[in-house]
């Protein structure tokens, strides 16, 4: 099995660099038999007691790929080739010990080489130096600080947990970055409405403020940004459930359903739009936008003030229990809830991460700051015109009434 699964990832390599070569006009360095060759090479280095023999396979086929490259640089100064064959001889040896690992590498190795120029293209063409420093930026908050942080609560009244709080920041920037991707993707007649989905995971008030201005500006985009509109309230469901799973298990569990009946209605009313939106002709397509759209994937600033919010309701929380109990809980969250309905969420879950209140008695807070959140929607949404707030409007109360019916019936039942 061992020596079969090395041959298989030498011949699919190899027979990936062949074809690339031949389709580049030019005469592979190491094809298929090299690769198959060198795959079955280190396989045996590993298999025999000698420990010295894998070593001195890979030195030999290093001197060798060393060679070849000294003869074909002057036509493909590139190195690729010549690494993958080395790699090549490694998983031939790993495939002794571990075979389905090996054959898993080897198949991404083989997409990576094969993905040539729609990678070159990517990096060349498509991102722009500011998307690629943002993604950098993302990489380093979820590898690098994340795991770094404390995960217990600190601060005043212990208010705060640093590794929740930079976890809500990354899906934030990340739910922002979507949305940027998908509107140079798709153009504003498809990427309008994405857009809206992955505005409402950073801010859906201020997602639907801005459709209401472009409305204004362009009266023919008004399906669309309705449609967009009320995708980012159902961004705004699906991050409260995200939210309250990273935040507490048991918080999560009575709202689910209520949250999940909501979901339902309000994607279901957005769905009608969209559907509405695809058959007007098009305004501007993605092919002649992208080069508008290049910019900020994702903006910090944002993210720093959701998380400030947040940590400033947290520590509202905090203190309002410590000195009127819990009864103030609500009134806190409903204030909160008019600038942020997330932010008032994570706010009540925390509070029962940390045991200070029931999960059951987290609904009641919850909806309610979503129910202020709804009224500040509903009157951004003013500014689009009448019937841009009607249409958003009516979404907006049929998927909050759907709610609250779920969970006054589950509270019923209880």
């Amino acid at each position: 099995m061992a020596f079969s699964v090395a041959l298989g990832i030498g011949l699919a390599i190899g027979l990936e660099r062949e074809r690339s070569q031949a389709a580049d006009g030019g005469e592979a360095p190491a094809g298929l038999r090299t690769f198959a060759i060198a795959s079955v090479s280190g396989a045996l280095g590993a298999f025999l007691p000698n420990a010295g023999l894998l070593p001195a396979v890979l030195l030999a086929i290093a001197g060798l790929a060393a060679l070849g490259y000294r003869h074909t640089a002057a036509g493909d100064p590139g190195m690729t080739t010549e690494i993958a064959l080395l790699c090549t001889v490694l998983l031939g040896a790993l495939a002794v010990t571990h075979p389905a690992l090996a054959a898993g590498i080897a198949t991404v190795l083989a997409i990576l080489l094969h993905g040539k120029a729609t990678l070159h293209g990517l990096v060349r063409n498509a991102l722009s130096r500011q998307e690629l420093s943002d993604a950098l930026m993302l990489a380093v908050a979820a590898l690098v600080i994340w795991p770094l942080l404390p995960d217990r609560y600190m601060g005043p009244f212990d208010a705060w947990n640093p590794r929740t709080l930079w976890l809500v920041a990354m899906l934030v920037m990340l739910m922002g970055a979507a949305g940027h991707i998908a509107t140079r993707l798709f153009g504003e007649r498809v990427g309008l409405p994405v857009t809206g989905l992955f505005g409402g995971f950073v801010s859906s008030a201020a997602t639907i403020g801005s459709m209401a201005v472009m409305v204004r500006r362009t009266p023919g985009l008004r399906d669309a940004a309705v449609a967009a509109a009320l995708l980012s309230s159902v961004a705004t469901f699906v991050q409260m459930l995200l939210l309250l799973a990273a935040t507490s298990a048991a918080a999560l569990r009575p709202l689910a359903l209520p949250l999940a009946a909501g979901l339902t209605a309000m994607g279901l009313y957005a769905g009608v739009w969209l559907w509405l939106a695809a058959r007007r002709p098009a305004v501007r397509d993605g092919a002649q936008d992208g080069a508008q759209l290049a910019g900020r994937s994702l903006d910090w600033r944002v993210a720093a003030g959701f998380v400030l919010l947040m940590a400033l309701l947290l520590l509202v929380n905090g203190a309002t229990r410590a000195s009127s109990g819990a009864g103030m809980l609500m009134v806190v969250a409903v204030a909160g809830g008019f600038a942020d309905a997330h932010a008032a969420t994570v706010s009540v879950a925390a509070q029962v991460a940390a045991g200070r209140m029931p999960a059951e008695a987290a609904v009641w807070p919850v909806l309610a700051a979503f129910s202020a959140n709804t009224a500040t929607k509903i009157v951004l949404a003013a500014a689009g015109g009448r019937a841009f707030a009607l249409r958003v409007g009516a979404g907006l109360v049929l998927a909050g009434a759907v709610t609250w019916a779920a969970a006054l019936a589950l509270a019923w039942l209880r």
